[in-house]
């Protein structure tokens, strides 16, 4: 995954599908079966070159129990070529240990399939004393983007129910320090893994520092879960994305995200699962809520990402500026499709139309088809001022239904039911 597509010229741009906080416990349970659905439809995604990887974003098990991880262990085996990049939730300390996620760790993200990485024991404070803990987070570089993988789990008492909160501790705030600094150098783009937003730490001066760095080292993207929402937050250089819970949900459908880093602009959609495939999300120009620089001069390219199991010769795609007429796109790679065209004064909403060939038998045949919407930022681009709260959902967007975004904060760390 750290290479290029073999097609010369072929467009790619960095995809992942975000899989939420799964809170397993029985595998008959419902959010079993939801997971066994999303992660078929992505391994399918990736088998057809579509997805570089499915993110597990933490709290895999309710209790960190190793029944609850041999469950998703055995969905997992059911796709072996899917890689999966995962990290821990504060649920899969809920006992007070890792053990058994430290087992299930090893086994997955020390494969191939998960990149090969290796628990590192840190210092963390704990209330009496510090000590040295397994933490999982590590760094790869997939497709042009250095992704980080942050582990936010505190050490906490070491016993069930306290104690417990989020932090990085010295030796991960340093090497995340080193690595940020170094993909700069380097002029890489970088996307960030957590559990939560970084606003949640319990140390102030980690919550500062990590929101900082990520501001002050440009990182495109924080992906994240915990809220068991969808929510979008934009400080004018970073998206702060968020995904709704598999597992404990009152946020609608069912499904998964899809995030993409296509130069300089990111992207983000939730797929429920609900919805047939295909599924396109465009990917450029930015839509003027999620942009960190404005629109650039001449003929503007628009780019669109499309999921289908179809072959790409049965796409037929097309871009409308308002309500004007359609323009064909055509393929610019293995996952896009692209057109060139002018954006008038006045213009406002951009949509991009895809149909891949597949009929509905529950609509008398008419054909699959979906469309994404954005308002693509203007030539002129004044960055949002710096937030009083930064690495904070203190910049939300509001609803947003094109996108998924309920816009109501609706799980158990917000506004929602107690779990």
């Amino acid at each position: 995954m750290n290479g290029t597509d073999g097609a010369k010229g072929a467009h790619a741009p960095f995809v992942f599908a975000h899989i939420g906080d799964l809170h397993l416990e029985e595998p008959h349970d419902p959010n079993a079966a939801d997971l066994r659905t999303c992660l078929r439809e992505v391994a399918d995604l990736h088998a057809s070159g579509l997805i570089d990887f499915a993110y597990l974003p933490g709290d895999l098990a309710e209790n960190g129990r190793a029944a609850q991880y041999d469950i998703l262990e055995q969905v997992l085996a059911a796709h072996p070529n899917l890689p999966v990049r995962l990290i821990a939730g504060d649920h899969d300390r809920q006992h007070g240990t890792m053990r058994d996620f430290d087992r299930f760790f090893a086994t997955v993200a020390g494969s191939r399939r998960g990149g090969g990485h290796a628990a590192r024991h840190s210092r963390l404070p704990r209330p009496v004393n510090v000590e040295k803990i397994a933490q999982y987070y590590y760094a790869e570089t997939i497709r042009g983007v250095r992704c980080l993988f942050l582990d936010m789990v505190s050490a906490g008492y070491g016993q069930e129910g306290f104690g417990l909160d989020f932090r990085l501790g010295p030796d991960q705030r340093d090497w995340l320090t080193r690595k940020l600094a170094k993909a700069v150098r380097k002029g890489r783009p970088v996307a960030v893994f957590t559990h939560t937003y970084p606003a949640d730490l319990s140390d102030p001066a980690e919550r500062s520092e990590l929101a900082g760095l990520i501001r002050g080292s440009g990182v495109r993207l924080v992906e994240m879960g915990h809220t068991h929402y969808n929510e979008l937050a934009h400080d004018g250089r970073t998206l702060y994305a968020a995904a709704r819970s598999v597992g404990q949900n009152e946020d609608g459908s069912v499904g998964y995200a899809v995030a993409a880093i296509d130069g300089e602009v990111v992207s983000w959609r939730f797929k429920p699962l609900d919805r047939a495939l295909p599924f396109v999300m465009i990917t450029s120009p930015a839509d003027r809520r999620l942009a960190a620089a404005p629109l650039p001069d001449g003929k503007v390219a628009v780019r669109a990402l499309v999921l289908s199991n179809a072959p790409q010769s049965a796409w037929r795609c097309h871009v409308r500026i308002d309500g004007g007429p359609p323009l064909p796109m055509e393929p610019d790679g293995p996952r896009t499709v692209t057109a060139r065209i002018d954006w008038p004064a006045g213009a406002r909403r951009l949509s991009v139309t895809v149909t891949d060939g597949t009929k509905n038998p529950r609509k008398n045949g008419a054909p699959h088809t979906d469309t994404d919407i954005i308002e693509p930022v203007g030539r002129t681009f004044v960055p949002a001022p710096v937030s009083e709260r930064p690495g904070s959902d203190a910049c939300r967007l509001p609803l947003w239904p094109e996108k998924g975004l309920r816009g109501d904060q609706l799980g158990p760390n917000r506004v929602g039911r107690h779990w």
